[in-house]
């Protein structure tokens, strides 16, 4: 009998380790005032310490480099290559570095020692551009954009000397191409008068021909005349000598004063290729004049070659291009309430289902001892 017993014993399951799911239930529906207490006290502390804590806001700008021109090799040309004052990358690292942050206090009058004036500047380089975003989180968004204004201030400070040296780079350049032309347009007009001097000669020459070809003819008239009148041969003899010696000289002269002309005409023609020439270079100036113009239209500035040297004390460029003025976002970044009140909660859930089996386990030890 006693070995069926222990058999039957032996065969039964083992429950002791497992887990009950039912007391668990038991457990929780009977600690649920306390679960209860514990979650409302976690959601109520993260309410008001989210109405306590200061809101933080965003204060946000935009910024790219600014555009300049370098003289660049082309094959056997030079022409004039956009290019940035710097890297975005560059301007990136200047502004995840600030290093105007004193500089920026001092202008400002802004206690250097005061906790309230350290403000962490963010930098984003945007993907695939070259913008950079810049942000700063702060409690006081008013003093936080202005120091980002002022900021901005600096680092446009920082490249304006280089865009300033390539404008005057180019208002240099257009002076160049001005004198040019006006030194080109004063050869024109030398030119085309020495071609209206020879277009002058050329009537001239034209019209001692048309006499000299009269006189010769003339003389050929009257020599025929006189030859038909004449029955003496004797006194025709010299007369006909006279005649030919003059028509002679009238063919000679025709002859140079015809050579004179032809040399007329190709002065003429020279002169005029020469004209031609120097109105295609003149016209080439004008475009690289358009194109330089253009080029300080894209830097915002009008064309000045007329300081000197060169040199403009009004010149109104940026070393940087803000894209976005720094503003409030407002929507505040901290705190987050509805973040705050959601994690108080589970956190406030998992402590109150703790402390409910915790008291459980102390009652029931404390009822067995």
């Amino acid at each position: 009998m006693d070995n069926e017993l222990n058999e039957h014993h032996e065969r039964e399951p083992y429950y002791e380790d497992e887990i009950d799911l039912y007391q668990l239930i038991q457990v929780l529906l009977k600690r649920k005032k306390l679960i209860v207490g514990v979650f409302l006290v976690a959601v109520i502390v993260a309410i008001a310490a989210s109405f306590i804590m200061k809101p933080v806001y965003r204060v946000s700008a935009v910024i790219g480099p600014a555009q300049i021109y370098e003289l660049e090799a082309v094959q056997n040309s030079v022409i004039w290559r956009e290019t940035d004052v710097d890297t975005p990358a560059n301007i990136d690292a200047i502004v995840s570095q600030n290093p105007f942050h004193y500089v920026i206090l001092g202008q400002l009058g802004w206690d250097i020692q005061d906790s309230k004036n350290k403000y962490d500047v963010k930098s984003k380089l945007e993907q695939n551009t070259k913008y950079i975003s810049i942000s700063i989180d702060s409690a006081e968004p008013e003093r936080a954009k202005e120091y980002l204004e002022v900021f901005l201030a600096k680092i446009n400070a920082f490249y304006y000397p280089k865009v300033k040296t390539n404008v005057e780079l180019l208002n240099n350049t257009i002076k160049r191409i001005i004198n040019e032309k006006q030194g080109i347009s004063s050869q024109i007009e030398l030119l085309q008068s020495k071609l209206d001097t020879l277009e002058k000669e050329d009537i001239k020459l034209k019209k001692q021909i048309d006499e000299v070809k009269n006189r010769n003819t003339q003389t050929l008239n009257q020599h025929d005349k006189i030859l038909a009148k004449e029955s003496n041969p004797d006194s025709m003899t010299p007369l006909l000598l006279y005649s030919n010696v003059m028509q002679e000289n009238l063919t000679q002269i025709d002859k140079i004063l015809s050579n004179m002309r032809e040399n007329n005409k190709i002065q003429r023609e020279d002169l005029q290729q020469d004209i031609k020439d120097l109105k295609v270079e003149l016209a080439n100036l004008d475009v690289q004049l358009k194109n330089l113009e253009s080029k300080l239209a894209v830097l915002g500035v009008k064309a000045n070659p007329d300081t000197q040297d060169g040199q403009s004390e009004d010149i109104e460029v940026s070393g940087i291009k803000i894209i976005q003025e720094p503003t409030i976002d407002p929507q505040r970044v901290s705190p987050k309430r509805t973040l705050m009140v959601a994690v108080a909660g589970v956190l406030g859930l998992f402590v109150g289902i703790f402390a409910a089996f915790a008291a459980e386990f102390w009652q029931s030890h404390k009822v067995s001892a």
